[in-house]
């Protein structure tokens, strides 16, 4: 009888410590929709133009009246400048100096121009077109939007980038948390080369199925090398981030890493809405955030002809220089190990009850 009972009380604290536990887990689920909401849909549910670049074609005393009429209907959400000719406003959108040149004309018979290129923003370069078309109609003319930066045929909408910059930044988190969570006393040489592999491995396999099957990402082949090496690059800072995080604080870091490199790093990278479109807090991020950075490079080489790709890769490289060099501190050395220890015994103890009841 007294054995029964010991049974049925034991079984009990046993069921008590897995609603614990289960309780606990569901804290993880909660965090993600709380922080989804807050920072993914209260980034993309009502996009608005902010300092989107428009230059004006002409004599800056001949489109002083037009620019100041743009100027007033657009407030804020257009920057209005003078440009000399039109050779000069399609470099500049092609330079990425403007987002769009608009090239009037005194004649209603004639169309006036937009120069516009949606690979630089899709969005943006609506809203400069939404823009030119008002200022148009209210002249009784035309408008023409030629593109000098076009998106390829498979990726019509301007989300390839933005695809591609999620499962680095995913996989990069994902792979280094569950090498925590499964393997925690791997030894550190093996721990780094199966990051470094997974980080290569990753935009491998995503441009082989979203650029060679569905022609998303298009162009010469050193171009798609320094595409993916600068995702593989991206990743392998995810990874480390997320390894001098769990270094740090522990088993926390699932919590931290997810807040920084999905909640933080994703709204502000820039990609399908471009910084001209994001609210003021993600246009700060974009300024420095790594995954901007990195969605920076990648448009660039896929669409700019690498303008810029050196300067967004050195601070890539920077980034993993003061990573490798804080993980390298004998500080996190040691930290490292304890954290080992810790997840070990851990798991260690979750299995003893189980595996006594079955012995």
């Amino acid at each position: 009888m007294t054995t029964t009972k010991d049974a049925d009380t034991g079984a009990q604290d046993e069921q008590r410590e897995q609603t614990r536990l289960a309780l606990g887990a569901m804290l993880i689920p909660l965090f993600f929709v709380t922080m989804f909401a807050l920072c993914i849909i209260g980034t993309y549910h009502k996009p608005h133009p902010n300092g989107i670049k428009v230059g004006v074609v002409g004599p800056p005393a001949l489109t002083a009246p037009l620019r100041a009429a743009i100027e007033k209907q657009a407030g804020s959400a257009f920057d209005v400048s003078t440009v000399a000719t039109v050779a000069q406003g399609a470099h500049d959108v092609r330079q990425r100096d403007l987002n769009a040149a608009f090239v009037p004309t005194a004649s209603p018979k004639q169309p006036a121009t937009v120069i516009v290129a949606s690979a630089g923003g899709r969005l943006t370069a609506t809203a400069a077109e939404t823009l030119a078309r008002a200022v148009t109609a209210t002249q009784g003319q035309q408008l023409v939007v030629p593109y000098v930066r076009t998106l390829p045929s498979g990726d019509e909408i301007g989300i390839g980038i933005f695809m591609f910059m999620v499962v680095c930044t995913i996989c990069g988190y994902l792979a280094v948390t569950l090498l925590f969570t499964v393997a925690p006393a791997l030894h550190p040489r093996r721990r780094y080369l199966i990051i470094v592999a997974v980080s290569i491995l990753v935009p491998t396999i995503a441009y082989l199925i979203g650029g060679l099957g569905f022609g998303t990402y298009t162009a010469s082949f050193g171009t798609i090398l320094a595409f993916i090496a600068v995702g593989a690059l991206y990743t392998l800072v995810i990874g480390l981030v997320t390894r001098l995080l769990q270094v740090l604080i522990g088993p926390p870091a699932l919590f931290v890493s997810l807040a920084i490199f999905v909640f933080l790093n994703i709204p502000s990278l820039g990609a399908t809405y471009t910084v001209t479109m994001l609210p003021s807090f993600w246009r700060f991020l974009n300024g420095f955030w790594i995954g901007a950075e990195t969605t920076n490079a990648e448009r660039s080489l896929l669409y700019f002809d690498w303008q810029g790709v050196g300067a967004d890769v050195l601070r890539l490289l920077a980034w993993t220089a003061v990573i490798v060099a804080l993980l390298l501190l004998p500080v996190s050395r040691k930290l490292a190990r304890q954290r080992e220890h810790e997840v070990a015994a851990n798991t260690f103890g979750a299995a003893m009850p189980h595996l006594a009841r079955h012995s």
